[in-house]
């Protein structure tokens, strides 16, 4: 038992075991020091006439001394300068060909243990003894901020990164999991007096998870480009939209919508795919932009009498689940989603390693070959876009629900580019990836982006410069958006965390190319 923690906790994979990579940990490791950075800088408690100023840690740092908490703060500040900077001095050490040791590993191991102890202690000394004035005076209606709350994440975060590394670096899909799935599960909690950025996690983060796991199983399992997933989101919004609002006058449940969404989509994925069966490539992904462009136009056009046309369809119902109202909060929202997203990659990775999974691979890599071997191409292709479209139902019906007004312009061509962005930027066919490319994508284009003129109007009042307010950022979206793109095509053509078989692919088209060019023929 003794050698298998010994184990657990070492730095190096072991003898004779290859590691599956390095970039789950580092990406742990750096979202530590940046997160922690942010709980340092941003106030800790505040209230709702404080408009989110108060005293920050480095406030308190370099106030008077106010008593026991002072102390404790100082030593917090050298936890904190600890963790932030190892990412840095870690990835210099190995730059230079000296990587840091497991003393190192150790130190930052009890820093964080310590940091996290501290903050606990801390917070509790001011929110709930209020012993000292360390924050500022505490008058009535002053709350705990979120920064407290990313502050001991971060430090949980570095415990799992320096505390674990082997296991770590060994399993990067499970040790994603353990630290995203914390974070994923009280943001609600954390994120409380920030309504606006809930509304972001259930109306962009959630629905854009599960758009970009539906199309993970039409592009990254079975290699079918699909450029109008977008037509299946608003198939899955339009149902939820006619089943459940005073414009058709039926009211069904939300519960029941999600399903019926989900089976309609699923039905109209079978449609497109079957006379797209003989195609393959670009063929393929013009034959689904064509789609993806229909559903919207005929959705303009009131096709039917069913869509509402150009305004839509509006009073869509939000659910009530016993004391639970969903019109009252998106948290509510938000962890539905999430228990659907959770449910989503449980049966994804259960389909990924059955024979459909198996199938979708050989249809990927050869499907002349994939026929010649028994897999009826025909069945395994409608199926992966049938589930695929399923999905985005689900996705869809959610969406419906919490906005309560759909129309076309939701479903543009942008939806579906910004989906298969997603898939592109976590990694092709790798759902933990897809995981991690969806929360980047939304972070940057739905919430970065759209407040940065505000911050920039704050940065410019601080810096005294009047220039960097009359910058509108919001207007070069796309323009980050692309070169983001440029550059991860440049520099990761695999993705952030390109699945297993996508790897080795790229490891072994790199030998191949070196030991032609060795050789005299490229």
């Amino acid at each position: 038992m003794r050698e298998k923690l010994a184990s657990f906790f070492r730095s190096d994979p072991g003898p004779g075991k290859r590691a599956d990579g390095t970039t789950v940990y580092w990406i742990i490791a750096w979202t530590a020091s940046i997160l922690l950075l942010m709980g340092w800088l941003l106030p800790w408690f505040v209230n709702d006439y404080s408009a989110g100023a108060g005293y920050s840690p480095q406030d308190a740092l370099v106030s008077p001394p106010t008593g026991i908490g002072t102390f404790l703060i100082y030593i917090l500040a050298v936890t904190m300068l600890v963790i932030v900077l190892s990412p840095l001095v870690e990835a210099i050490a190995r730059a230079r060909g000296r990587p840091l040791g497991q003393r190192a590993d150790r130190v930052r191991l009890i820093a964080a243990l310590v940091g996290f102890a501290l903050t606990v202690v801390v917070w509790f000394l001011v929110s709930i003894i209020q012993e000292e004035p360390l924050f500022g005076s505490f008058v009535s209606g002053t709350y705990t901020d979120s920064a407290v709350w990313l502050t001991m994440y971060a430090y949980a975060l570095a415990t799992l990164v320096y505390g674990a590394r082997r296991w770590v670096v060994g399993r990067q899909t499970l040790a994603f999991s353990v630290a995203a799935l914390p974070f994923g599960i009280f943001l609600p909690l954390m994120f409380h007096q920030a309504p606006v950025f809930l509304i972001w996690a259930a109306g962009s983060l959630a629905i854009y998870m599960l758009l970009a796991l539906g199309l993970n199983v039409v592009v990254g399992f079975a290699g079918l480009l699909d450029l109008g997933y977008a037509a299946f989101f608003a198939i899955g919004a339009y149902a939820c939209a006619s089943f459940a609002s005073p414009v058709h006058n039926i009211h069904l449940p939300l519960w029941v919508l999600i399903f019926l969404g989900a089976a309609i989509a699923s039905m109209f994925g079978a449609v497109l795919g079957a006379p797209t069966l003989r195609l393959r490539g670009d063929y393929l992904a013009i034959v689904t932009l064509g789609f993806g462009e229909i559903i919207p136009d005929l959705a303009n056009n009131n096709a039917l009498n069913l869509t509402g046309g150009a305004n839509g369809l509006s009073g869509i119902d939000q659910p009530h689940l016993g004391p639970f109202d969903f019109s009252t909060s998106p948290r509510w929202y938000y962890w539905s989603l999430l228990i659907v997203v959770i449910a989503v990659v449980v049966l994804l990775r259960n389909i990924e390693r059955s024979r459909v999974g198996r199938a979708w691979v050989a249809l990927r890599e050869d499907e002349v070959a994939a026929a010649a071997t028994g897999i009826n191409t025909t069945t395994t292709k409608l199926l992966a876009f049938a589930i695929g479209a399923s999905v985005s139902g689900f996705a869809g019906a959610f969406y419906g629900s919490l906005v309560t007004i759909v129309s076309p312009d939701d479903f543009s061509f942008s939806v579906s580019i910004a989906v298969l962005s997603i898939i592109v930027l976590g990694g092709i066919g790798n759902i933990t990836g897809v995981i991690l490319g969806s929360f980047i994508l939304t972070f940057v284009i739905f919430w970065v982006l759209p407040n940065m003129n505000e911050w920039s109007a704050t940065l410019s009042q601080t810096v005294h410069v009047p220039a960097i307010a009359n910058i509108n950022l919001s207007n070069y979206t796309y323009i980050i958006y692309g070169v983001a793109l440029i550059l991860m095509m440049l520099l990761r053509p695999g993705g952030l965390l390109p699945s297993r078989a996508r790897r080795i692919e790229l490891e072994s088209s790199g030998e191949s190319e070196s030991l032609a060019a060795v050789q005299g023929v490229a």
